[in-house]
């Protein structure tokens, strides 16, 4: 795709920043950028702030053995992309549908569930779904007929005006108590619990609501992955803030939220520069927003409560992983979630209690696979996988005693080095159900901890998905966008639009709307498009998303400087 286009704007260097800036967004994740792109297009002058050397957050990639593999840190699949879903809205009112595109996956079952001796793929639709559960479990038919039902309801609204009390009697207990009434065997609970890895909480302590809208999420129209990788989000959104004159400023930590006169006025970033703006939005950690960048001393007692007793969701432990074969020629599904037991409440409970059992189930994502060029995550003849499954959050279990934020000194302990080497295998111990001759088509082979997410993202205990989906953090509950410090306001996976990739655009499209007095949401669906299309970065084929997203690195600058691969 080429296009004409203006110059976009001076160079991103702290020497050249304004005085003042209508808004100051903190963490270049999808929600901040959002943000900041719907606040830039609408005439603000923005300022983004992140502490790592890359935007994107968790749907940033990187590479490997010389650029020769890439790979995407979060972003596997994500649902309601199609025409019309929150994804293409979000994208629309920014003038980026053409830009960052969606690939569906596998419409006759976007995911292979894999449970001892039964494996099922999940399709497109409620209707369908049941139909796959029911040939699956044929004598189980009436107790998932019952409780799919049930779900079905709850998450499409139906039992408002059909059966208004099985959300009640069913939506608000737990997911477990629900099958359990439905007479389900381990196996078939096994089966519908399978792909809870995409928020990693435990299925006893998560509502039946809750799941069932999950699973609503890519029921509706499928899962899909965007062309060319996780880190085409983070570039092109970046391209809209600068082209409206904001700015991106990576390597920047910032250290306090300043409150003067009860109101944000700024921020204050590791080596004492401060940033005066008129407002603040916190796209960073809902914990340590609060905690370390706002403090104790601006919150409210019911705030200061609620910090001291919530759980945010449990951390990945993730296998990066390159293969010398072509998974494609060998029919390989491009997402899968294999449990090498079926007892998925058992799993998290080992882990919340600080363990990790033998056997761990294993989410795998194929990039090779999922984009059909196949040209961004590794060359010709190979394949890259993405291996995740989670572990204990506590540092001691990691042996880590300092502030992984603070760099990777933890990284050369031994004891830390064993237990990520004893982890990657047991991973790989379940990949092989899937992939049998993983071992010995393994190319390169490099492992993620939570210590590793907490110190890239500086998220609590390394989680990914923000706050726990327990019935206290949902619905009104949720905390929203606008805080109780004027000029303060939040984005990200905590807030009321809860987590992912999809709902953390959504919602930053939101947290402008409420910084701005607008309800963004409705003008770009009724056709709102704030950004001038011929204004935005030309894009030829051998742009890179990566270099764009690197400090410093206008976007235009990098597009022609791809680094080529080839096999060595």
């Amino acid at each position: 795709m080429t296009q004409t286009t203006q110059p976009a704007g001076p160079d991103p260097t702290p020497a050249t920043d304004p005085e003042v800036w209508d808004a100051v967004v903190v963490g270049a994740g999808p929600g901040g950028l959002t943000t900041a792109a719907y606040l830039a297009a609408n005439g603000k002058k923005v300022l983004v702030l992140e502490a790592n050397q890359v935007v994107g957050g968790s749907t940033q990639t990187f590479r490997r053995a010389g650029n020769k593999f890439e790979f995407d840190v979060g972003t596997h699949y994500v649902g309601e992309c199609g025409p019309g879903g929150r994804m293409q809205t979000t994208l629309s009112g920014l003038a980026l549908t053409e830009r960052i595109t969606w690939l569906r996956q596998r419409p006759e079952g976007h995911c292979q569930i894999m449970i001892p001796g039964t494996t099922v793929q999940t399709p497109t639709g409620w209707d369908t779904y049941l139909e796959r559960l029911v040939a699956a479990f044929p004598d189980e038919e009436s107790g998932l007929r019952r409780c799919v039902g049930i779900m079905r309801g709850i998450a499409t609204n139906q039992v408002r005006w059909k059966r208004p009390f099985d959300l009640l009697r069913w939506g608000m207990r737990p997911i477990t108590t629900l099958m359990d009434a439905c007479g389900l065997s381990a196996d078939a609970q096994a089966v519908i619990l399978a792909e809870n890895g995409d928020y990693t909480w435990p299925p006893h302590r998560t509502p039946a609501a809750f799941h069932a809208g999950f699973l609503d999420h890519y029921l509706q129209a499928g899962a899909y992955y965007p062309r060319g990788g996780g880190q085409m989000i983070g570039a092109h959104l970046t391209d809209v803030i600068q082209s409206y004159g904001g700015r991106v400023r990576t390597k920047t930590r910032v250290e306090k939220i300043l409150v003067e006169d009860r109101r944000a006025v700024g921020v204050r970033v590791r080596g004492g520069e401060e940033i005066r703006s008129e407002v603040v939005v916190s796209a960073a950690d809902f914990k340590r927003t609060w905690a370390e960048l706002v403090g104790e001393e601006h919150l409210t007692r019911r705030l200061r409560k609620r910090l001291a007793d919530l759980e945010m969701t449990l951390p990945m432990f993730a296998v990066y992983v390159a293969l010398d074969v072509d998974l494609r020629e060998r029919g390989t599904p491009p997402l899968a979630w294999v449990w090498p037991t079926n007892d998925v409440d058992g799993y998290y409970r080992e882990v919340a209690a600080g363990r990790c059992p033998d056997k761990m189930p294993v989410g795998i994502s194929c990039p090779t696979a999922k984009d059909p060029e196949g040209t961004h995550s590794a060359p010709p003849g190979f394949s890259t996988l993405e291996l995740v499954s989670w572990a204990p959050k506590e540092h001691a279990f990691w042996n880590v005693t300092t502030d992984p934020g603070d760099g990777d000194g933890y990284g050369r302990d031994e004891r830390y080095r064993q237990l990520k080497e004893e982890l990657t295998q047991r991973v790989l111990d379940t990949a092989e159900l899937m992939i049998p001759d993983i071992r010995e088509r393994l190319v390169f082979c490099e492992a993620s901890t939570p210590i590793t997410q907490e110190r890239f993202t500086l998220t609590t205990d390394g989680n990914c998905y923000g706050i726990a989906p327990l019935l206290k953090n949902l619905g009104p509950f949720r905390p929203r966008v606008r805080t109780h410090i004027p000029g303060l306001f939040l984005a990200g996976n905590s807030t009321q639009n809860l987590f992912g990739i999809n709902a953390t655009m959504w919602g930053g499209m939101r947290t402008a709307g409420e910084v701005l007095g607008r309800d963004l949401e409705q003008e770009v669906k009724d056709g709102a498009v704030f950004v001038d299309e011929a204004r935005l970065t030309e894009i030829t084929d051998d742009f890179d998303p990566l270099l764009a997203s690197k400090p410093g690195s206008v976007i235009r600058r990098a597009a022609r400087r791809r680094p080529t691969t080839s096999v060595v």
